[in-house]
């Protein structure tokens, strides 16, 4: 699988240039990026990383506090580290941290940059890759990589062949699983109890919390989304515990699409734990679910590669018009749709329909997601025609 590449820098202009060298010079890999040192651990959860380039300056948090984080944390204590340093400041990290594979002063040069990414890459064994297709695994239907294999085709796949069992997303130790039976959403679910309660304090606030604990445990164990577990025990004052647990596993599924290149496969089995059988199916088709999910993606979470080109222009595509027809909009992105019509830039469409210009950035990001949309950059736009003289 392609590598993953986590670069935590407080500086915009600093981190983007780092971006820009990284994808340039590594097309295979996947570049995702935190200005936050809490944004940083947030990445990790979802993305498992291969390699860190970390600025020794940020706004919540030193490098050094950062560096004992990544150290002290089973999950990230083997991924090296690669120092963004400010020679002014006098710190010596040399030697302190094992993961620290070396330490660039900045100003950063893209050669000593690359330098130090292609010597990290080159001593670090590539992952298997999973390729699209049939599998002869037992009970394994179908299994793929999003490399080749969008997330939208392989939610479709399970729906269109009605199929009933786990559709499994590998991140990390510990897998996002879909439920299905006979190619409807059940939930979504991770062992991982802190990437799955992340946004939750306010509906946790009123729960005991020796249970929340008791569910934390359960939940690393078992699966069990958290909000099951405390309602089985009677511990969850919210009434609607399905909808609250399809909403969270929708918000789980939505951290795939920042999650860099992700392999997949689906189980058909009727053999699933005992707090999946009585779940109630849900009646939205992929397209629905999807978009249901997409909602919960901040644009700050979004890679420098997915953040629309904010000069540019949205056009149907070919079904993406008839598409539109069948979605659960809300009023937002009703009035955006309504709106589109293949020839005015973004913020012109946004000022026109009175929202903020990283809304519409974000609607764009979810109906390119569904393929709803193209979209043209602002670079696109200025070509020249094949008639004119360059």
């Amino acid at each position: 699988m392609a590598q993953k590449i986590l670069v935590i820098d407080e500086s915009q202009v600093s981190a983007r240039l780092v971006e820009n060298v990284l994808q340039q010079n590594f097309p295979g890999c996947d570049v995702l990026s935190a200005s936050r040192g809490a944004d940083g651990f947030e990445r990790f959860a979802v993305a498992h990383p291969d390699v860190i380039l970390l600025a020794d300056s940020l706004p919540d948090m030193d490098a050094e506090s950062v560096l004992e984080r990544f150290a002290a944390d089973p999950a990230s204590a083997h991924v090296p580290i690669i120092l963004m340093l400010d020679p002014a400041k006098g710190v010596d990290y040399e030697g302190r941290y094992p993961t620290v594979f070396r330490v660039l002063t900045k100003p950063l040069t893209p050669e000593a940059l690359l330098d130090a990414v292609s010597d990290l890459l080159e001593s670090k064994p590539s992952a298997r890759r999973m390729l699209p297709g049939r599998s002869g695994g037992a009970g394994v239907v179908f299994s793929g990589h999003t490399g080749f294999f969008s997330l939208r085709q392989s939610l479709q796949m399970a729906q269109g062949d009605r199929l009933t069992g786990i559709l499994r997303f590998f991140l990390g130790r510990h897998p996002i699983e879909l439920f299905m039976s006979g190619g409807r959403f059940l939930f979504a679910t991770t062992k991982n109890a802190h990437l799955y309660c992340a946004g939750s304090p306010v509906i946790l606030s009123a729960t005991n919390l020796g249970l929340i604990f008791e569910g934390t445990v359960n939940q690393a164990v078992t699966g069990c989304p958290m909000f099951l577990f405390l309602s089985a025990r009677n511990g969850f004052p919210h009434d609607d515990v399905v909808q609250i647990t399809r909403d969270h596993g929708q918000r789980l599924f939505a951290q795939l699409y920042t999650a860099g290149r992700v392999n997949f496969e689906f189980e058909e089995t009727d053999r699933v734990p005992e707090y999946v059988r009585n779940f109630p199916p849900s009646n939205e088709d992929a397209d629905n679910y999807i978009l249901a999910a997409l909602r919960h993606v901040r644009f700050d979470q979004l890679p420098p590669a997915q953040r629309p080109d904010p000069n540019g222009s949205p056009a149907y595509t070919r079904r993406g018009y008839e598409m539109i027809q069948k979605m659960k909009l809300n009023d937002v992105e009703a009035r955006f749709a309504t709106a589109i019509n293949g020839s005015e830039a973004l913020q012109i469409i946004a000022q026109r329909i009175g929202i903020p210009l990283n809304d519409a950035l974000l609607i764009v990001f979810r109906f390119q997601a569904l393929e709803i949309i193209d979209y043209w950059s602002s670079s696109a736009l200025s070509l020249p025609s094949g008639n004119e003289t360059v």
